[in-house]
């Protein structure tokens, strides 16, 4: 119903918004009336003379959370209808605020998770950075069902909404009547409370940024000993930040004090690392960084043959023949054999613009490398003299412009 009403009011308006109205339905295939619900779609579209999309999509079952694997499927079903200026509207009301609240409180989440839904943000999964409009969010179910009847729509109620095994469902139909009984604005003052804590949230990320101008370093690392100098509340709010500014998911919020004394705190000659579910952070001298977990790499030696081509590296990058010609003289890139390998230790080569020969290792400390992406950068050679550092430094014999 909520949906149906957000459709018919924004309907009536089109000769205000003058936009052209899609409707995109997502057929999950978990309930045994998933194809009367599209047939539905179907006879509302076609009433409405509107264009609609049925997308049937695959949920994964085995995952943790049926919900959650439903609404990734959904997300990435509707982001393929969805291009440069378009909007995505939701029929979000002001129970789905509250109920989320209450699941997101049960989850233990802080201020960001408490903020719930936002009347504006970015359609989840979405690669354009689609905005999602939130229209009915501030209107109440009771004024929904009225608006329904008062313009006789005929809709369908889903099945699994009555299922109290779902945390939603239990809190729709057990706990918020209780609230409700004893306080009849419950749902109105807790979605009261989620937008007061969506202004709480902005000025957090607003400290963040500031604080975060503070401590960042080189390479998108924190520096520890400036981390150091917030108190812990601070800290923690920065460090926040800062993993949602490299697009990583965020710690529990224990971990985020594990994270300090684990890795920022460890002893000096320590080389420690603290990781989550697809994020690892490790500290190299006073930096902090964060990454995906990094994969053993085989550190076999590559020939390159075919010089026309690119070559791929087992760490999934590929170096071009035309980024090989702009560094090293052409006679020693056509004639020289050419191989790529990693660091075995007791490696030397003369930069451009020293007079010796140094200790790879001693470069690579001079130049701040963690150690983790020293076994990692590759070693172009030619005829067996190593040529190359890649990314950093091209020994003087063979550069095109000592």
């Amino acid at each position: 119903v909520d949906s149906h009403v957000l459709l018919d009011a924004v309907v009536q308006l089109q000769d205000v918004h003058q936009r052209p109205i899609k409707i995109i339905h997502v057929h999950h295939g978990l309930s045994h009336y998933a194809n009367d619900w599209a047939n539905h779609i179907e006879k509302i579209a076609q009433a409405y003379h509107l264009e609609y999309v049925i997308k049937r999509v695959s949920v994964n079952q085995q995952q943790a959370s049926l919900e959650d694997a439903a609404r990734q499927a959904r997300y990435q079903a509707i982001n393929q209808e969805l291009k440069h200026g378009d909007v995505l509207l939701l029929a979000h009301h002001q129970q789905d605020q509250a109920e989320t609240f209450l699941l997101r409180l049960m989850r233990g989440a802080g201020v960001k998770g408490l903020a719930a839904m936002a009347d504006i943000s970015s359609v989840p999964y979405n690669p354009l950075d689609i905005e999602a409009w939130r229209p009915l969010l501030a209107v109440n179910k009771r004024e929904i069902l009225a608006y329904a009847q008062q313009r006789q729509l005929v809709w369908i109620e889903d099945d699994s909404n009555s299922d109290e095994d779902l945390n939603r469902n239990y809190l729709r139909h057990q706990v918020i009547p209780n609230l409700e009984q004893r306080w009849p604005q419950a749902v109105e003052r807790i979605s009261a409370a989620s937008q007061r804590l969506q202004e709480a949230e902005q000025l957090l990320q607003d400290l963040a940024a500031i604080d975060y101008q503070q401590v960042q370093d080189k390479s998108d690392s924190l520096n520890i000993s400036r981390l150091a100098e917030l108190s812990e509340a601070r800290r923690h709010n920065v460090l926040r930040y800062w993993l949602h500014k490299l697009g990583f998911a965020l710690p529990e919020y224990q971990q985020l004090s594990k994270l300090w004394s684990e890795v920022c705190l460890a002893k000096e000659d320590a080389q420690p690392r603290y990781y989550w579910p697809e994020v690892e952070v490790r500290r190299y001298r006073q930096q902090l960084f964060a990454m995906s977990p990094l994969q053993t790499i085989e550190h076999t030696t590559l020939v390159w043959h075919n010089k026309q081509q690119a070559i791929h590296l087992p760490t999934g990058e590929r170096i071009e023949p035309q980024q090989m010609q702009a560094l090293i003289k052409a006679e020693e890139w056509q004639a020289g054999q050419v191989t790529i390998a990693y660091r075995q230790g007791g490696e030397k080569i003369r930069p451009v613009g020293r007079q010796h020969h140094h200790d790879l290792k001693k470069l690579l400390q001079a130049e701040g490398v963690p150690t983790w992406q020293r076994e990692r950068i590759p070693l172009i050679y030619i005829n067996q003299q190593l040529a190359i550092v890649w990314g950093y430094w091209v020994a003087a014999e063979f550069a095109k412009h000592s």
